[in-house]
């Protein structure tokens, strides 16, 4: 009778186990649900890079793709030498590029946050217009500003052109924003991509200033702080772990910063707009030189890691003599 007790008993405890744990225990389990995870990652990422910094080191051209040797570290040296290949002064715009979009970009965003987050009339009306910008398709934000500075109908120079300082006209003519000299070119990229990316720094910091301590703020205005000394001694310390990530994200974006770019100027006029990551497209797929552009990209691989690692130990040092 006892026997028949326990083999009940066990019958019950099987049933009442867990469908998806019956005959998977443990590592196999584990596995079993990380393996799709894995498969993905290895063919969407290391597969592709390992790929790349194996072209790296051969001759591969599209031009003639069975003449394909391996050339070692030529490739490096050539890039890293050879003004033909235009490396220094792309990587110098894809620089001067991101500092000035993600810098702007964050000003505008925190004050956005910042008016966002007072008490205001139709509150969550106002905090979804501000991210349309952000939601727009990034080559629909570059035919929209190409079109705003055509020289001839766009709105852009309709407007400076009718401008009456005193009856002195600044801008009599139309400005040819993609032609000359490519400064003004430089100048319409960067304010495109600072109008499609302040709002998701709004929205980051507007997140962080809901989390801000008001008791905090309370104590600094009894103690005497002003407007100011709140914002930057109270405010600004508690939103710095999210400033560090944001301003991070935002900055690796905007250095492999493509489509806004080649969709408004293919990099041009000349080489004025031409960024790293254009450069790449245009040595591997319109001058057909494969290797090179992969050497390209592994070399700004390391920079965009050594720039990143620094720029974080910075922030965290700043955070933590806080």
């Amino acid at each position: 009778m006892s026997l028949i007790n326990t083999r009940v008993q066990k019958s019950h405890a099987f049933r009442n186990r867990p469908y998806y744990g019956r005959g998977l225990n443990g590592p196999l389990l584990f596995w079993v649900l990380l393996t799709p995870s894995l498969i993905l990652f290895i063919g969407i990422i290391f597969y592709p890079l390992f790929n790349t910094i194996l072209l790296s080191f051969q001759s591969l051209n599209l031009a003639d793709p069975l003449d394909n040797n391996w050339v070692g570290l030529k490739n490096y040296v050539d890039v890293l030498t050879r003004p033909t290949y235009n490396f220094w002064s792309s990587a110098g715009f894809s620089l001067l590029f991101s500092v000035v979009t993600t810098c702007v970009s964050f000003v505008i965003g925190f004050l956005f946050a910042i008016i966002l987050n007072q008490r205001l009339r139709f509150q969550t009306l106002w905090r979804g217009l501000a991210l349309i910008p952000w939601v727009v398709p990034y080559v629909v934000v570059a035919y929209l500003f190409f079109y705003m500075y055509n020289s001839q109908y766009g709105i852009i120079n309709q407007l400076l052109t009718s401008i009456n300082l005193l009856g002195w006209h600044p801008f009599p003519q139309p400005l040819a924003w993609f032609g000359g000299d490519g400064k003004l070119a430089i100048v319409a990229v960067i304010f495109a991509s600072i109008w499609n990316k302040f709002p998701f720094f709004t929205l980051m910091l507007l997140a962080g200033l809901q989390t801000v301590q008001q008791d905090l703020l309370d104590a600094a205005t009894v103690d005497g702080a002003g407007m100011w000394g709140r914002f930057w001694h109270v405010i600004v310390p508690q939103l710095r772990g999210i400033i560090v990530v944001v301003t991070t994200l935002q900055f690796i974006w905007s250095l492999n910063e493509f489509t806004i770019i080649y969709s408004m100027t293919q990099g041009g006029p000349g080489n004025a707009t031409n960024n790293i990551i254009v450069n790449i497209y245009r040595t591997g797929f319109m001058n057909q030189n494969i290797s090179i552009a992969a050497t390209m990209g592994t070399i700004w691989l390391i920079m965009l890691l050594l720039l990143t690692n620094f720029y974080i130990r910075i922030m965290e040092g700043k955070a933590g003599s806080q």
